[in-house]
């Protein structure tokens, strides 16, 4: 969500205090697995804008393949972090793809449960 996803693009580990409330919400924080720290909203920025991207480039003909080894962060929900996963790239991939191809196969191999991506 919108909220979230600005809430990601402020906080700090210098500026917890001023967002305790939000951290319970968004489940972020020192009492929680998903963790703030220093480049939080980057870090989510580019393994999120490398998945956009490689579904950009098949959906473009530009590849047969696309791996992203930053990405694949299955937890993460449309407003809240889950299991040290703060925006599900995968999600938002599948959403580029399925622009051009009616159906999209996603399977998970990370041996555990990929909440996020069943609840999108």
């Amino acid at each position: 969500s919108d909220d979230y996803v600005n809430f990601l693009s402020k906080i700090n580990p210098d500026n917890l205090r001023q967002y305790s409330g939000q951290m319970q919400k968004f489940n972020a924080g020192e009492y929680t697995d998903c963790p703030v720290f220093d480049g939080l909203f980057e870090f989510t920025q580019l393994y999120t804008g490398a998945s956009i991207d490689g579904a950009i480039r098949l959906n473009n003909d530009d590849a047969d393949i696309a791996i992203n080894w930053s990405g694949g962060l299955h937890h993460a929900k449309k407003s809240e972090a889950s299991g040290f996963c703060y925006i599900n790239d995968i999600v938002l991939a599948i959403l580029e793809l399925l622009k051009v191809h009616a159906r999209v196969l996603y399977i998970d191999i990370d041996v555990h449960h990929g909440d996020g991506v069943e609840e999108a």
